[in-house]
């Protein structure tokens, strides 16, 4: 076995690794209507990934394992309940060491998925309230290369604190954790709201751990893809750094050797 490991590696390095964009395949979800906050969405992802659009059918473990990232957004209304099997098969995926990540109306489910034990509040959508929102900066926000090609609100790179804002008005269907109920939560960023800082009480940006994978989630009034919000390129380059990095935490991640050899770096990690 550590000499098969040894020739992946040599091949690699021989090589060379190609892990651009195009590179990560993601599976987009929604379950809902196609309307204005989460066409844009659908369409960021399209130009942005290697992105197949998943019905409901489409909604099995062995289909999720065809990606490195999962990604489910209805931002125009809640699309309904999941079945046992629907969500036996999130589960599935997730442990095996899949990456989900859930914005919009999607953060609804992570009560029913055995995330968290409490009720996530419900809201939205709404087009135009006028309310800035975006993200504070913490060590392992930068570590995580979550904020590259982003500015702080100063127009500057990024440091630990800065304010970043994502999202100038309105926001889609979505939800959040409020006031600290939610207990197995890891936040990789603060959120913040004109000039109120939350400090952790949202659960807005961060993951849950799900066996060997990652469910990352999104919300409050983050994930804004309308035509409404004037930092759209803001929330579309944090949304690519976050598909970046947890394609390159997914055990489903393909990658291209050269353009020769397709193999799957999870099997690689798992031979370790």
């Amino acid at each position: 076995m550590e000499r098969k490991i040894v020739i992946y590696l040599t091949f690699l390095l021989c090589f060379g690794i190609s892990m651009g964009n195009a590179a990560v395949e993601v599976g987009f979800i929604n379950l809902g209507k196609e309307g204005d906050f989460t066409a844009p969405a659908l369409e960021f992802a399209e130009k942005t990934f290697k992105t197949k659009q998943l019905a409901k059918a489409d909604l099995k473990s062995d289909t999720f394992k065809q990606f490195a990232v999962v990604w489910w957004h209805d931002g125009d209304e809640d699309p309904g309940g999941l079945s046992d099997a629907e969500i036996d098969a999130f589960m599935d995926y997730a442990e095996s060491g899949g990456a989900v990540l859930l914005t919009g109306a999607a953060i609804r489910y992570a009560t029913p998925l055995g995330l968290e034990n409490a009720e996530p509040r419900k809201f939205g959508p709404v087009e135009d309230d006028g309310s800035n929102v975006g993200i504070i900066v913490l060590k392992e926000t930068l570590e995580l290369g979550l904020t590259e090609g982003l500015e702080n609100v100063d127009g500057k790179t990024p440091k630990v604190d800065d304010w970043i804002r994502v999202n100038s008005t309105g926001y889609p269907v979505s939800g959040d954790y409020f006031d600290t109920i939610w207990k197995n939560f890891t936040t990789l960023a603060h959120a913040w709201e004109g000039g109120t800082d939350y400090t952790d009480r949202i659960a807005a940006f961060g993951y849950w751990e799900a066996g060997d994978g990652k469910v990352f989630n999104m919300n409050w009034r983050l994930p804004n893809y309308h035509k409404n919000n004037k930092s759209i390129d803001q929330i579309e380059k944090l949304t690519e750094n976050v598909i970046n990095w947890l394609a390159s935490e997914s055990a489903f991640l393909d990658v291209s050797a050269g353009d020769k050899l397709p193999i799957v770096w999870g099997h690689l990690k798992n031979q370790e």
